[in-house]
C-alpha cells in the first residue's frame, strides 16, 4: 500500500505511522507534471509529439464510447465550412478531435497538423502543452474514499459495478480532465481566453494561443443569452501587451503549485483525529478544494451579474473548511486584502505576473469601489461611517468605511437566503447608505483567494483534532 500510495510507512505496535513519501525526502511530489510538445522549428513533424503516444497509450479504451470520433469530426467540418473565419470554431474542432480520438497514437499526426495551421495563420506563437496527472494522485483520493467505510461495514459495489464508489463523481475532476483547477488558468484575463484545454485520461493537453482571444463570438450568441443579466465585463488593462514568455510562465508557475497543493490535500498527517488517520476529513477537504475550484471556474466563465455574484458568495462560503483563518469577512475587507495582493507581487515570479495578477488587482480595486457606494453625508465623517450600535443600544457609533463595506456585503450575501432572521436596524442602515452599485469584478475576489492558496499552499496544512489527549500518530 505505501508504494502504491507513494507514502512512507513505519510499523509501530499499534499499526503504521504514515506521511507522503516527498515529505520524507524533500522533494517535489511531481504528481503533476508539465512538458512542452512539439519542435519549434518544425511543427509539423510528428515524431516530435511522441511524449503523448507512452504517457496516454496505457490508457487506450477508456473514455469516449463508439461513435465518438464520427461526431468530432462531423463537428469539426460543420464549424469549418459554415463558420470559416470563425476562431471558434476551429478550436472547438481541434479540441473535440484530441477527446474524441480512439487510441494515443493518433494524437501525434493531429496534433503537428493543427499547430502547423496555427502557428501559419491566426496564431504565430502557438504552443502546445502535456500536463502529466500521475496515478499516484488519483490513488490517494481513492484510498480516502474507500476508508470511509473502514472500522464501519465493507463498501458496497455500485450499480455499474465499481467497488470504491463513495463520492467518486463528486471529486471526478482529479481523476480526469483537471478541468476545476485549470480552468481558473486559463480564464485568468476573462473575458479574454489566452488557452484551451483538450482532457485525456492521464493527462491534459495544452493549447496555448500566444495571445489573449476574446470571448465574445458570433456563435455565442443564442436566445437564452436575452435573458441573462449581463455582467458587461471590460476587458482587463494592458492584456494586448502579454508576451507569450509571460503566458507560459504562468502555465509552468500553476501546474508547479497545483502539484504542492495536491500533496497538502493528501498528506495523511494533515487528516488526524484522536491520534489516527481519518478518512472522512482528508475526503471532505479535498471535495470542499474541488468544489471551490469549480466555484472560480463558473466565474471566470459566465457572463451573468447575479450567477457570479451567488457564485462569489458561496465561494467565500466555503473557504474557512480549508482553513478556518481564510473566512468571509477577511475575504471581503480591503485592509487584509491589499496587504494580500502585495504579497502575491513577492510571491508569483515577475515573469508570470501579467497573466496571474491583474484580474486579482481588479477584484480589490472593487472591493475599495464598495466603499464608495456610501453616499449618505449625515452618516460619512473622515473616513467613518456613522452606524448603529449591533446591539441597538446607545447612540451612532463610527465605523471604518473598510469594515462598513464588509458587513454591507454580508447584508447582500445574506439576501440571497431571503433575509429568513429579520435584518437588525445596523443592517438596515447599511442598506439605506449605500447606493447598491457593485462592480461586477467584486466575483474576483474568489479568484484572488485561489491565488492566494496557490502561492501559499502551506494554508492547507490540516489542524489535528482530538477529543482527547494527544495521542501518538497512527
Amino acid at each position: 500500500m505505501g508504494a502504491h500510495l507513494g507514502w512512507d510507512l513505519a510499523a509501530t505496535d499499534s499499526g503504521f505511522e504514515a506521511r507522503n513519501i516527498e515529505s520524507a525526502v524533500g522533494e517535489e511530489p511531481k504528481l503533476l507534471t508539465v512538458a512542452r510538445l512539439g519542435n519549434q522549428l518544425n511543427p509539423s513533424d510528428p515524431a516530435a509529439y511522441q511524449r503523448v503516444v507512452r504517457r496516454l497509450s496505457p490508457y487506450d479504451g477508456i473514455g469516449p464510447g463508439p461513435g465518438s470520433w464520427e461526431d468530432a469530426v462531423r463537428l469539426q467540418h460543420a464549424s469549418s465550412e459554415r463558420y470559416p473565419e470563425e476562431v471558434m470554431g476551429a478550436l472547438s474542432g481541434f479540441r473535440a478531435l484530441v477527446m474524441s480520438a480512439d487510441s494515443a497514437s493518433a494524437l501525434p499526426g493531429l496534433l503537428a497538423s493543427a499547430l502547423a495551421g496555427m502557428t501559419a495563420s491566426r496564431f504565430p506563437d502557438a504552443r502546445l502543452y502535456l500536463i502529466e496527472s500521475t496515478e499516484r494522485l488519483s490513488r490517494r483520493y481513492g484510498v480516502a474514499r474507500a476508508m470511509l467505510h473502514v472500522g464501519d461495514q465493507p463498501p458496497e459495489p455500485a450499480t455499474t459495478g465499481e467497488v470504491f464508489s463513495s463520492s467518486l463523481y463528486l471529486m471526478a475532476d482529479v481523476n480526469v480532465g483537471l478541468a476545476a483547477y485549470l480552468e481558473p488558468l486559463v480564464t485568468s484575463l476573462s473575458p479574454h481566453v489566452w488557452a484551451m484545454t483538450a482532457p485525456r485520461v492521464g493527462g491534459v493537453i495544452v493549447l496555448l494561443f500566444g495571445q489573449p482571444v476574446s470571448s465574445a463570438t458570433l456563435m455565442n450568441l443564442d436566445l437564452l443569452s436575452l435573458s441573462e443579466r449581463t455582467a458587461l465585463l471590460a476587458p482587463l488593462r494592458r492584456v494586448e501587451s502579454v508576451t507569450v514568455e509571460a503566458y507560459t510562465a504562468a502555465l509552468r508557475w500553476w501546474v508547479s503549485r497545483l502539484d504542492l497543493v495536491f500533496s497538502h490535500l493528501t498528506e495523511p498527517s494533515n487528516h488526524v483525529k484522536d491520534g489516527s488517520y481519518h478518512p472522512p476529513t482528508a475526503v471532505e477537504r479535498m471535495l470542499a478544494f474541488e468544489q471551490f475550484c469549480r466555484s472560480v471556474q463558473t466565474i471566470g466563465s459566465s457572463r451573468d451579474t447575479h450567477a457570479r455574484r451567488l457564485t462569489l458568495f458561496h465561494a467565500l462560503d466555503s473557504l474557512h473548511g480549508l482553513n478556518p483563518t481564510l473566512t468571509f469577512e477577511r475575504a471581503t475587507t480591503l485592509s487584509k486584502m491589499e496587504p494580500v495582493l502585495d504579497e502575491l507581487r513577492k510571491l508569483i515570479p515577475a515573469e508570470a505576473q501579467p497573466v496571474l495578477l491583474p484580474r486579482a488587482a481588479t477584484a480589490v480595486d472593487a472591493l475599495r469601489d464598495v466603499q464608495n457606494g456610501f453616499f449618505m453625508a449625515t452618516r460619512l465623517r473622515d473616513g467613518y461611517l456613522s452606524l448603529p450600535n449591533k446591539n441597538g443600544v446607545g447612540p451612532d457609533a463610527p465605523v471604518p468605511l473598510a469594515n462598513a463595506a464588509r458587513e454591507w456585503l454580508r447584508v447582500l450575501r445574506n439576501s440571497q437566503h431571503g433575509l429568513d432572521k429579520a435584518p437588525d436596524p445596523r443592517q438596515r442602515a447599511l442598506l439605506a447608505a449605500h447606493t447598491g452599485d457593485l462592480s461586477p469584478r467584486i466575483s474576483d475576489l474568489a479568484y484572488l483567494a485561489l491565488l492566494e492558496i496557490l502561492a501559499r499552499p502551506e494554508l492547507l496544512r490540516g489542524r489535528h483534532r482530538n477529543s482527547q489527549r494527544r495521542q501518538p500518530l497512527r
